[in-house]
């Protein structure tokens, strides 16, 4: 993948989390909170668990090793973790700009959540960030269409349209 590619895929991961985030904000606080049949439990706990994913990577990037992802009970509204994300995004946005060639090709070693010592490429980290947001916007979607919130579209060459 090349710098361009990371770029542009960091502007389509912001652009599609933002088209999903005024569907959250409208949901009423129940429905946001309610226990749900599917991974983390709630929408709440879904939205929590992407912006824990784009944190533990940028803190492995930079040489941290996080025990733990964020836990949902860390934010009491979407609006607490929704100004979380647009302070992640400002740090993502300092290293997507400093991104270079050579870095996409460097080996990241790291410590998991369960102190599991791993690597991998950054070109692959950058590739699983960009890709695990969409898995989650894809679980969140269908059920805020089901309770009367769907979101715009979120496909990536609307996303590249209106560009």
């Amino acid at each position: 993948m090349s710098v361009q590619a990371v770029k542009r895929l960091f502007s389509y991961n912001q652009w599609a989390w933002k088209r999903v985030f005024p569907s959250l904000e409208a949901l009423p606080a129940e429905e946001y909170f309610a226990e749900r049949p599917f991974f983390w439990d709630s929408l709440h706990g879904l939205a929590v668990h992407g912006y824990g994913a784009e944190q533990a990577w940028l803190q492995r990037i930079g040489g941290d090793f996080p025990s733990r992802l964020t836990l949902p009970s860390e934010f009491t509204t979407f609006a607490e973790l929704q100004a979380a994300w647009e302070t992640l995004w400002d740090e993502w946005q300092a290293y997507v700009d400093s991104l270079t060639s050579s870095e996409l090709d460097r080996r990241l070693e790291f410590r998991n959540t369960e102190g599991v010592e791993m690597y991998i490429l950054m070109d692959d980290v950058l590739r699983h960030v960009f890709n695990h947001a969409t898995e989650h916007r894809s679980q969140i979607t269908p059920t805020l269409a089901q309770l009367g919130h769907p979101t715009e579209p979120l496909d990536y060459a609307r996303f590249a349209n209106e560009r």
